[in-house]
């Protein structure tokens, strides 16, 4: 019988000089990590939050992460440089049972913060039982979707700090009673730049160059992508193929339609329509660079972080009128489109008119780096750590340089 003890596993490259330094001391528990991890790529909200570990771990932070076990591994192979100490939990049956099993695990622990990680309601035990134990003088939810109101009634009862991914987010926890600060944005947002900036930028780059992502996009079209996991009805993969099928045939003959990218066989099979497999996370910013008009035809988002890459990339934007896509594209970078054939008069209107892309896409790239860049040392100076953040920088700053300084100037730091 498999032991449902939890058990710590400590492997952090800067331990000795955090611990020296008096390192702010983060217990992270993050919803996602206490969930069994099946045979999926890491996407999306997945991404970010990896990357906000990194850069807490980079900054010299002494994070201790709640997992179920299955995560490690990947953790392990995305922290590279320096990883949490784990506390690791067998798959217990879920958040509900998983979350309090590491909670307790760190009863004879204490912390500077508690971060509680977009918790659902199978949170709130793991939450109370953290109170309880006094495990830290301060906990902090940071919440990326819209949650369950017995959630939002439980953080109004205990005075919790919240904060959130979107004003969308932000208005179910208000109508609870809760005033949560909005903060967040694209973490390592400088991969993504536009294609006219790409020699320069990338010259050094690693990976798959763009040069093999041009190679396999035809010269000559519009390319048009729609980029999310798919399959997946809620992206609107099918609604983009009606509309590319609605297209006159003149226009939709010099047109291609991207649909990426697929973790199961593409359900699509149309002439112009190019299903990629899985694209990988780091080939994605020079995958966009070959592109032309990104579509974002989503039924419900609390942020997006595909339409800001795009975005970015200084790539015109269709997108559906839902809220976090109104707000994104309010000041001039694309065209608001429900229906297919909407859609379609989109689509024409762009593919005709290069002139219109290149000022649609810079107000695009404008918005994205006004408002939608990850800061990770605002994150920890306003939220996280208010008031410790600073302390500990000012007070190593001569000490450790090599702890801080070269972390500080980080990659979501992008500019135009």
């Amino acid at each position: 019988m498999t032991s449902a003890s939890p058990h710590t596993t400590p492997s952090r490259a800067h331990g000795p000089a955090s611990a020296r330094f008096g390192a702010p001391r983060v217990l992270v528990m993050e919803q996602g990590f206490l969930k069994r991890r099946g045979d999926k790529p890491i996407h999306g909200v997945e991404l970010f939050r990896i990357r906000l570990l990194r850069n807490l771990l980079a900054r010299g932070i002494d994070v201790t992460l709640g997992v179920e076990r299955s995560w490690r591994p990947i953790i392990r192979q995305w922290c590279t440089d320096a990883a949490p100490e784990f506390v690791a939990v067998p798959n217990l049956g879920g958040v509900l049972s998983n979350a309090p099993a590491a909670v307790v695990a760190c009863a004879r622990r204490r912390f500077d913060v508690v971060l509680f990680g977009d918790p659902g309601r199978g949170m709130i035990p793991a939450m109370r039982i953290a109170r309880m134990l006094r495990l830290a003088p301060r906990h902090l939810v940071f919440a990326h979707r819209r949650p369950d109101p017995s959630l939002v009634r439980f953080i109004a009862r205990m005075g919790l700090p919240v904060v959130v991914n979107s004003e969308y987010t932000a208005t179910r926890y208000r109508q609870g009673g809760v005033e949560p600060r909005v903060c967040y944005g694209l973490a390592e947002a400088e991969a993504f730049h536009p294609a006219s900036e790409y020699a320069a930028a990338d010259a050094s780059s690693s990976g798959t160059s763009g040069s093999a992502w041009r190679s396999l996009v035809e010269e000559g079209y519009t390319h048009f992508v729609l980029l999310a996991r798919l399959p997946n009805v809620s992206k609107g993969h099918r609604k983009a193929v009606e509309a590319f099928s609605l297209l006159p045939n003149h226009i939709r003959a010099r047109c291609r339609l991207h649909l990426a990218s697929f973790v199961e066989d593409p359900d699509v099979d149309q002439p112009g329509v190019i299903c990629h497999r899985w694209i990988p996370a780091d080939e994605i910013p020079d995958f966009l660079r070959c592109m032309n008009v990104m579509l974002c035809l989503s039924r419900n988002e609390t942020f997006s972080q595909a339409i800001v890459q795009g975005m970015l990339t200084a790539l015109p934007v269709i997108a559906t009128r839902v809220p976090v896509f109104l707000e994104k594209l309010d000041a001039g970078g694309g065209i608001h489109a429900d229906e297919p054939a909407e859609i379609a008069e989109a689509m024409a209107r762009l593919a005709g008119d290069p002139q219109l892309r290149a000022r649609m896409g810079a107000a695009a790239r404008r918005t994205a780096l006004d408002r939608y860049i990850w800061d990770t040392d605002r994150f920890l100076r306003d939220h996280l750590l208010p008031g410790n953040w600073t302390n500990f920088t000012e007070r190593h700053a001569q000490e450790a340089p090599d702890l801080h300084a070269p972390a500080l100037r980080t990659s979501e730091s992008a500019s135009t």
